[in-house]
């Protein structure tokens, strides 16, 4: 982590600052990680948006060869013709495969800030726990920042999918970038 420290020194004051907003250091605590949270979000969001950009073409091409292995079996299992159907389909579980895998490697993308905000918080919060009202079987009396983070980003993350998914544009973005056909 050495290697690092001086960018997370260096982007320090921007972390912390909405950690010191509210007078109260649980509140700060909790507001300052959700919004850690929130940044990460989003610059995951528009990193995997950079890649999708960067390979539209290749999303482009694996999405026709499903489609084209798809209508083509569907047409071999009409027909009756189970070998073309058999070899077809494996065709089009292979385009499925590449979709599949692509797909996994953009949403890693999006994961990519979170190891910096984890490092960040570990600078900061190592030897900080936040004392919970309630004595809890898996973290006791207090929880360390990871646990605390992690069930924080994930709720961040439906609710900025949720929210960002009502805007018309946004979702046609997402399409165009993923290489969706769309009209409009």
């Amino acid at each position: 982590m050495d290697s690092i420290t001086w960018l997370l020194l260096a982007i320090d004051p921007w972390l912390i600052a909405p950690y010191r907003w509210p007078s109260s250091p649980l509140m700060g605590y909790v507001l300052g990680t959700a919004f850690l949270c929130l940044q990460c979000t989003v610059l995951g969001d528009i990193s995997s948006a950079g890649v999708m950009a960067l390979n539209k073409k290749r999303l482009r091409q694996i999405r026709r060869d499903m489609d084209k292995h798809q209508g083509l079996s569907e047409t071999a299992l009409k027909r009756g013709d189970k070998e073309s159907y058999k070899a077809v389909n494996r065709q089009a579980l292979d385009a499925f495969g590449h979709s599949f895998s692509l797909g996994a490697a953009i949403f890693c993308v999006t994961l990519w800030p979170v190891a910096f905000a984890l490092a960040w918080m570990d600078l900061r919060f190592a030897h900080v726990g936040l004392d919970l009202p309630v004595n809890l079987p898996v973290f006791g009396e207090s929880v360390h920042y990871f646990p605390f983070f992690l069930v924080l980003y994930i709720a961040v993350r439906v609710v900025y999918s949720r929210f960002m998914n009502r805007f018309p544009w946004y979702s046609l973005l997402k399409a165009r970038l993923a290489g969706l056909q769309v009209k409009g």
